[in-house]
């Protein structure tokens, strides 16, 4: 009896013959790269990441050494991954006639999905033939999955913040900006005492012989002098109003020489000078005051009249009981 071919049997030859080609081809593709010395693989320590998360992916390209083969371009994204790192592409030396360059990337994934990394194409050529050549990586498949989240359970608000309790290490920035602000303040107070300057307080110096005789003997050495005649007119009545000043002081106790004109004659209460001696004092004071500052030039009349002013009023006052300060004071 004839045998009756199966029905299937030809169409299933026919279905594997597509696979059988793209596998013939592949292996010659497969051995024209072999064939030129020239090797490319890429290879991930996974293939399958959660969102955000981040994989190694490894390319390695293998060529003998008498071969130039340009290492490609790797871009920011490979398709929806993006690369975060590259590392720099090591040279290794397998033998006296092989290089193998190596260059890992760190590769991640924000969107779920199926995502396939294209092979990485080396291209190349050889010494005196113009035809391309190229070496390709395999296809990678990387999945990105979600978070699971438990849909059984119900929904939770989000949970506040918590309230940590407070330590001895919490408070020490604090006790030390303290203790710094403190310092600072000591030693301003310190710098301040110690360089300010601290007013000068005057104490009239008693003389040993009356005061009526030093100031008659310096009028005399100022008129022998002459100063006026010569045209200093400022220095003659300077030195003659600090002769009277001087004379204010030893005589009363009084701070003449810090003391304006005003200050000087406000300083002289009733009962102390009669009404000439005070007129002459405020003649001489005032007709110094017009030279030293107005820079008046007082005729020769009122240079001498200020001098005799000055005379008169030292022997006048000589007399006058050393009591009249305590008047003063109790007056003020």
């Amino acid at each position: 009896m004839e045998k009756v071919p199966h029905p299937y049997t030809k169409p299933r030859a026919a279905a594997f013959m597509p696979a059988v080609m793209i596998s013939f081809f592949s292996l010659l593709t497969s051995f024209a790269a072999w064939s030129q010395g020239v090797t490319a693989t890429a290879k991930s320590d996974t293939t399958t990441i959660l969102i955000g998360q981040q994989f190694n992916l490894r390319l390695e390209l293998t060529h003998s050494k008498n071969q130039s083969v340009p290492w490609i371009e790797i871009p920011d994204t490979i398709g929806k991954l993006e690369v975060v790192q590259k590392s720099k592409i090591d040279t290794l030396a397998s033998d006296s006639s092989v290089l193998v360059r190596r260059q890992t990337l760190t590769i991640t994934g924000f969107d779920s999905g199926f995502y396939v990394i294209t092979p990485f194409r080396f291209a190349f050529s050889q010494p005196g033939d113009t035809a391309e050549y190229a070496a390709e990586t395999d296809p990678l498949l990387i999945t990105v999955n979600t978070i699971p989240v438990d849909t059984t359970k119900a929904i939770k608000d989000i949970k506040g913040p918590v309230e940590v309790p407070w330590t001895l290490a919490d408070f020490l920035p604090y006790i030390g900006g303290v203790i710094v602000a403190a310092l600072l303040v000591w030693l301003i107070y310190y710098l301040v005492r110690k360089y300010r300057k601290k007013p000068v307080e005057h104490v009239p110096v008693v003389p040993s012989r009356p005061a009526h005789e030093i100031a008659i003997e310096e009028l005399k050495k100022l008129e022998e002098e002459k100063l006026w005649q010569q045209g200093n007119f400022k220095s003659y009545h300077t030195r003659l109003t600090d002769v009277i000043r001087n004379y204010i002081e030893n005589r009363w106790q009084i701070t003449a020489l810090e003391q304006t004109t005003d200050e000087i004659l406000a300083g002289f209460s009733k009962g102390m000078l009669t009404d000439e001696l005070y007129l002459k004092l405020k003649y001489l004071l005032e007709n110094a005051d017009l030279v030293k500052f107005a820079k008046l030039q007082p005729v020769a009349y009122e240079n001498e009249q200020s001098l005799a002013n000055a005379y008169e009023f030292v022997r006048l006052t000589a007399s006058i009981p050393a009591a009249a300060n305590e008047k003063k004071e109790g007056a003020a």
